[in-house]
């Protein structure tokens, strides 16, 4: 009986020791891996909270993606516009030194006299025995220079994608084919060309009419969005807004087409203003002059001197104002950017707190106390040690021991 006894307990003691072994591995590897197991089974009834904060960290990283490219496309969008503006802007106060109105009244002889040089200046701004001036002619010079400048910024793209052309980001939103320059020019010269029969002459307002205009049903001269030589989805208006999804059910658009409004009105001014045709202001003869000599150049419209002024600042005015109308608008533009990219900073930084608290779950669940593991694992080895020594001592006994 006692040996049946001894046995038994032998047999006790080696489970017992099993016991201690695997817990003891278990301890070994989550003290090695900082995991309470390898294995969601292992977590009981943790398991489906894990998985659940898993599963939404990896959709708010997906999220927190899509902002961060979002906010680097904003970011290029919104630099290429205020480069855009800051040249824009450049033209715009060439022109108004240029322009007659402001505190002259118009008509009035302006003569601008540089301070910093010894020279008096007699010549009236914009006139020189007919031709054009150096003023005017810095103007032109710098409108030609800035028009490639100014495709170039509407063309801004991040990698392969255009960033102002809508959805339709394959396609450059806007072409220097040269349409624009030569409709431009035959608006000017039908304007120039008082010998043209009154159908085709233009005056001052049907000029400016055919420069405002977008669409044909506006103005049978209107210089449309194909001839300013955007692309065929922008000139159809068939683009459409670019959107992006940050969480479950919100999303945000962030988006400007180069053929906003103020971006047209620009590209159009700069056009205007660089054009071979638009000088002189005044017709111009040939040296020495006699009375009944043909033109060498049509200036603006006029019976004389005074009224070809009138008439030629009375378009350039006009389109001065509406450079300054633009760059007020292409302002607009930027808030609504600027504005779509303060929402996505916003949300990401909610999106980071959500996930930071999920990994906590996660921590919570998943992983162990590195230092309570250590005390577990030496007091388990205690305990192992003991055991063996039990167990050598138990299966030492025999009968007459016992006995």
């Amino acid at each position: 009986m006692a040996g049946i006894s001894t046995y038994g307990q032998s047999l006790t003691q080696i489970r017992l020791l099993n016991n201690q072994n695997e817990n003891f591995t278990r301890l070994a590897n989550q003290l090695t891996t900082g995991l309470k197991t390898d294995r969601f089974s292992g977590l009981g009834l943790d398991a489906m909270a894990s998985q659940r904060s898993r599963a939404d960290v990896k959709a708010i990283d997906t999220y927190i993606n899509n902002i961060d490219n979002a906010e680097r496309r904003l970011d290029a969008m919104l630099t290429s516009i205020r480069e855009f503006k800051e040249q824009a802007e450049n033209l715009s106060s060439a022109m108004l030194l240029l322009s007659q109105e402001g505190v002259h009244q118009k008509g009035d002889k302006i003569i601008y006299d540089d301070p910093l040089t010894p020279a008096i200046e007699t010549t009236e701004i914009g006139m020189s025995s007919g031709e054009i001036a150096t003023e005017l002619e810095t103007i032109t010079d710098l409108a030609d220079n800035l028009y490639p400048l100014l495709v170039d910024f509407l063309n801004i793209r991040d990698g392969d994608r255009y960033l102002l052309s809508g959805t339709d980001t394959n396609t450059a939103p806007i072409s220097n084919n040269g349409t624009l320059d030569a409709a431009v020019s035959s608006l000017i010269q039908d304007w120039k060309d008082e010998t043209l029969p009154a159908a085709q002459n233009l005056n001052n307002t049907e000029l400016i009419s055919a420069l405002r205009s977008r669409t044909s049903a506006d103005d049978p001269n209107a210089i449309t969005d194909t001839i300013v030589g955007y692309s065929a989805t922008l000139s159809a208006g068939n683009i459409n807004d670019v959107y992006i999804r940050v969480t479950d059910t919100t999303e945000i658009k962030y988006t400007a087409a180069a053929n906003e409004q103020a971006f047209r009105d620009v590209m159009v001014v700069t056009a205007f203003l660089s054009n071979s045709n638009l000088t002189p202001i005044a017709d111009a003869y040939a040296e020495p002059y006699t009375a009944g000599d043909p033109t060498i150049a049509d200036g603006a419209p006029g019976a004389t001197l005074e009224e070809q002024k009138q008439n030629f600042f009375a378009v350039f005015n006009d389109m001065a104002q509406m450079l300054n109308t633009a760059l007020d608008d292409i302002d607009t533009v930027e808030y609504q950017l600027e504005s779509a990219r303060v929402r996505m900073h916003t949300t990401r930084e909610s999106l980071v707190e959500q996930k930071n608290a999920l990994l906590n779950t996660v921590s919570e669940v998943e992983q162990v106390d590195t230092n309570e593991i250590a005390v577990r694992i030496n007091a388990m080895q205690v305990q192992i040690e003991a055991s063996y020594r039990v167990t050598a001592l138990t299966n030492e006994l025999n009968l007459t021991r016992f006995i």
